[in-house]
């Protein structure tokens, strides 16, 4: 009896320490992720896969417009996952660098007659990119840099932006994922946001985004990403969309040329 009474007491003890620590868990994780996609990810499942799938796929799939015509009547994945990776990208009828959420936007405008395109920064076209991106994992980053005259001049001042120190702390995205490669601040390490920078390997970041951000729960796009990197660097946010933001994405993105597409990311 004494024996059963030492093991029930340990039993107790041993379900009282779990319940803490996983109730700690919950509780310093459920400070940057709700409850329901805490559960997913405990799962092993990414809550931005879900996003995808369900709100991005059924958008794709959803007729819009006065033509009535969905994306997936004039597209088919097989095809569209293969120029994915291709974005930015020269867009002739504009003679300028366009990235994918604003592909997306000419699209609805043209192909679907619809009168109000979905903003960049809205749900909507966030789910439409990430679903996009998700039906290419495995296909490979390919953007163009210098096909020409306006692809170099985008490429090459996305460059000039990359490494423009501005604002009152006077950094560059350069600043932390070059020179400070390798060194950590608040607790996460600076990287090379390619494959590599002065032997320090990097993680080809413009192939996992867009990419569910715990400490938001919800998707975030690289060019979004790029402005909460602005606004905790005290710089000036250039606004989603404009000719800086896009060139500032086509020179990221071709730093990770040739690596695979494996979106939507799962981060801090």
């Amino acid at each position: 009896m004494r024996l059963k009474g030492k093991v029930l007491l340990f039993g107790l003890t041993l379900a009282i320490a779990t319940y803490s620590v996983n109730k700690a868990i919950s509780q310093e994780a459920g400070q940057a992720i709700s409850e329901e996609d805490l559960a997913l990810y405990k799962s092993g499942i990414n809550p931005g896969e879900v996003f995808a799938q369900e709100v991005g796929g059924a958008l794709f799939n959803k007729p819009m417009g006065t033509s009535n015509k969905s994306c997936a009547s004039c597209h088919s994945e097989e095809k569209l996952k293969k120029v994915v990776g291709t974005y930015p990208k020269y867009e002739p009828k504009l003679n300028a660098v366009i990235s994918l959420q604003q592909r997306i936007q000419m699209c609805q405008k043209l192909n679907q007659g619809v009168d109000k395109p979905f903003e960049l920064k809205s749900q909507e076209n966030t789910a439409l990119l990430t679903y996009l991106k998700y039906i290419a994992s495995g296909e490979k980053i390919n953007v163009d840099t210098s096909s020409n005259s306006v692809v170099k001049e985008y490429y090459e001042y996305g460059k000039y932006v990359f490494n423009l120190k501005r604002g009152k702390r006077n950094l560059s995205c350069a600043v932390c994922h070059e020179n400070a490669a390798g060194m950590v601040l608040r607790m996460q390490k600076l990287n090379p946001l390619g494959a590599e920078y002065n032997g320090i390997k990097g993680t080809n970041a413009a192939a996992h985004w867009p990419g569910y951000r715990m400490t938001q729960s919800k998707v975030v796009t690289i060019e979004q990403r790029f402005q909460q990197c602005m606004s905790q660097a005290s710089m000036k946010v250039l606004p989603l969309g404009s000719k800086e933001m896009v060139a500032l994405e086509l020179y990221v993105t071709s730093l990770a040329n040739g690596s695979t597409i494996e979106a939507p990311g799962l981060v801090r």
